[in-house]
C-alpha cells in the first residue's frame, strides 16, 4: 500500500517539491475494518516517508470533516503535531463523508502551485451519507457519489493533483476507490 507513495514520487520524478494531504477515515465502521487501529502506524509511517521541502497538511473524517492538522511546511514542529494528531484517530464517526473531506483538501490546490500534489486516502471506502436507517439511504448516497465523481474530483484535475486510494478492507467500495484514483491518475 505505502509503496504507492513512493511509486507516485517515481512517476513524476520532476524536481518540485511535495504537497501531500492525507485524509483518514474515522468512521464507525472502521471498528471493524481495522479494529487494531492500523491507520495510526501507516499515518507515523507516512510522516516518516515526507520528502524535506514538503508540504502537507491532515484530514479526517466520520459525518463531519476536521482539518486536524493545516498544510503547512514539513519540519519538526509540524511532524510533532501530526503525531500528537494521530493519536486521536478514533472509529466514532457516525457516517462516512468522503466527498466533504475530498472537498475541503482540494483547498488551495491549483495547477500553478509550484507542488507535486498528491492526496492520500485511507478509507474502508464505504461512501455513506444517510443516517442510520433511512429510507431514502439510496438515494442520498448516490446522489453524494454523483457530486463527488463531478464537482469535487473536477477540483483535482483542473489542479493536476492526483489522488491516491488505499482501502483498508475487503469491504471496501472498490470501485468507488478506483474510480476516484483513476478520474485523478491516482494509484489504487
Amino acid at each position: 500500500g505505502l509503496s504507492a507513495v513512493a511509486l507516485a514520487a517515481e512517476k513524476d520524478n520532476n524536481s518540485l517539491p511535495f504537497d501531500v494531504r492525507i485524509i483518514i477515515d474515522i468512521s464507525g465502521s472502521m471498528k471493524q475494518t481495522d479494529p487494531n487501529n492500523l491507520r495510526i502506524p501507516a499515518l507515523k509511517l507516512l510522516l516518516e516517508l515526507m520528502p524535506e521541502g514538503a508540504q502537507a497538511g491532515i484530514w479526517t473524517f466520520g459525518r463531519y470533516v476536521n482539518n486536524i492538522v493545516p498544510v503547512a511546511e514539513v519540519d519538526a514542529d509540524w511532524r510533532d503535531q501530526a503525531k500528537k494528531a494521530a493519536i486521536s484517530i478514533s472509529s466514532l464517526g457516525l457516517q462516512t463523508n468522503l466527498s466533504g473531506a475530498l472537498n475541503d483538501a482540494a483547498w488551495g490546490l491549483s495547477a500553478d502551485s509550484g507542488f507535486q500534489q498528491s492526496i492520500i486516502v485511507l478509507t474502508d471506502g464505504k461512501l455513506d451519507m444517510a443516517k442510520a436507517g433511512a429510507a431514502d439511504a439510496e438515494q442520498i448516497n448516490a446522489q453524494d457519489r454523483k457530486k463527488l465523481m463531478s464537482q469535487v474530483l473536477e477540483k483535482y484535475r483542473l489542479a493536476g493533483a492526483n489522488v491516491h486510494t488505499l482501502a483498508l478492507s475487503d469491504l471496501a467500495d472498490k470501485n468507488l476507490l478506483q474510480e476516484i484514483a483513476l478520474e485523478t491518475d491516482g494509484l489504487y
